[in-house]
């Protein structure tokens, strides 16, 4: 029962995360891109969505994977090559620098 009241609340979160920041009120990089449009409705689906620069451009490749397959063993469609072609040249366009941080 708790796990299903823990989805409901998230699944409140999320849809509050799509209706209009992408994520707890943070200003996200090229908020009225379609890259980030796709970032944010893939990636909300579970969680949500990670500050870009959150990961340097090396890291998110092996993130992005690990979400994929995160997605499956929840039962939610892979994302799709384009889209995580998208995704994954939008995480590192605004990644962290290498070594900072």
């Amino acid at each position: 029962m708790m796990r299903y009241w823990l989805m409901a609340c998230g699944a409140l979160v999320l849809a509050s995360c799509e209706a209009g920041q992408g994520g707890g009120g943070h200003e996200y990089p090229e908020m009225d891109s379609r890259a980030f449009n796709v970032f944010a409705r893939q990636c909300s689906q579970c969680h949500a969505p990670p500050m870009p620069d959150k990961h340097t451009a090396a890291e998110w490749p092996g993130i992005i994977a690990r979400m994929q397959q995160h997605r499956v063993q929840r039962s939610l469609p892979p994302i799709d090559a384009a889209d995580m072609g998208e995704i994954r040249d939008y995480l590192t366009r605004h990644a962290k620098r290498e070594g900072n941080g």
